[in-house]
């Protein structure tokens, strides 16, 4: 998503005028609408489309942000009083401010943050071979078929597995599995 001058100010605007909460559906993540949400002061929470395929540190001060479904709407709420909206390719409307359209917009958001994953760090210290055994085994593979197919032993393939699930701090299989789906990583 593609903001103009003229909507970027807009934006930028609206959310320095913040005071309570923000809300947010983000359909694209660019540097200069997530440096303006890292400026806000006040409780932010924002879900972006999981196709940014953003990872990293989880945000600094009072924001969340979530990894949620393929969004084509923009979306932005402040202090539950007024809002801006973009469908599609197309510039941002007047802000909204009847209460009953911002209620109906509420109500999108927090359904969209309820479906959504919290963005947690992924190492950078997983291996090749790491990601590559994990990968093998998301599609239900044993440890021996997928020893067997990357050419090591089935010993090396659970030493592995071990290890990331120390770093990621998994105390099982299943619970680095979750993890690893939530996160979109493999």
């Amino acid at each position: 998503m593609h903001l103009s001058a003229h909507d970027q100010n807009q934006t930028t605007a609206l959310l320095s005028d913040a005071r309570h909460e923000i809300l947010s559906l983000v359909p694209s993540w660019h540097a200069p609408l997530r440096n303006a949400y890292l400026r806000a002061r006040t409780r932010t929470r924002i879900v972006i489309s999981r196709d940014c395929r953003i990872q990293g540190a989880p945000w600094p001060g009072t924001s969340e942000v979530r990894l949620g479904d393929l969004l084509s709407t923009f979306v932005l709420v402040v202090d539950r009083k007024k809002a801006l909206v973009r469908n599609g390719d197309g510039a941002l409307g007047a802000p909204v401010v009847r209460p009953s359209d911002l209620d109906r917009l509420i109500a999108s958001f927090e359904e969209h943050w309820d479906r959504s994953y919290p963005i947690t760090p992924i190492p950078a210290r997983l291996s090749e071979l790491q990601l590559t055994i994990l990968r093998q085994l998301a599609t239900g593979m044993t440890d021996q078929a997928t020893a067997n197919a990357l050419k090591i032993s089935s010993r090396t393939v659970q030493r592995q597995v071990s290890h990331v699930m120390e770093q990621l701090g998994a105390r099982s299989r299943l619970e680095l599995g979750v993890y690893l789906a939530s996160t979109r990583l493999i």
